[in-house]
């Protein structure tokens, strides 16, 4: 008989955690613009590896990323899917975003700051700081 109680009691438990309300939940979007003319490729990795979308590339202005998640609370992490973030100008420069501090200070797709917020909607725009922060690679980037 307590073996039939505790099989409910579980059973009971986890049908409450799993029905979450939505109204408890947010979506958060992110947005990165290329707001240059050059060709630009941002590579995703996460402990290393690969990970996310991987590699997104733009040649000249616009939308290079969009992705969104919904959670109690949205991290831009999450989002991107990664915690580091390499971007590659032209096969020429690269500048690498950390995760965990922040790096390039200031201007960091980690750090909520660096973006322009409109309601749900965090837009992070890649432009001369972006590349005049980059190193130039010895022969083409990888």
């Amino acid at each position: 008989m307590k073996s039939k109680n505790l099989i409910l009691l579980f059973v009971i438990s986890v049908s409450v955690i799993s029905c979450w309300p939505k109204d408890y939940e947010e979506t958060g979007i992110i947005v990165v613009n290329n707001g240059l003319e050059n060709h630009v490729q941002m590579r995703f990795f996460s402990d290393g590896l690969p990970s996310g979308p991987e590699i997104v590339s733009k040649k000249g202005k616009g939308e290079i990323f969009k992705g969104e998640d919904t959670s109690t609370v949205v991290l831009i992490n999450q989002i991107l899917q990664a915690d580091s973030i390499v971007i590659i100008f032209d096969n020429e420069r690269i500048e690498k975003h950390y995760l965990y501090t922040y790096e390039p200070v200031g201007h960091s797709l980690f750090n909520s700051d660096s973006y322009q917020h409109d309601g749900n909607t965090s837009t992070y725009t890649i432009d001369a700081k972006n590349y005049e922060n980059a190193e130039l690679c010895d022969g083409p980037c990888n």
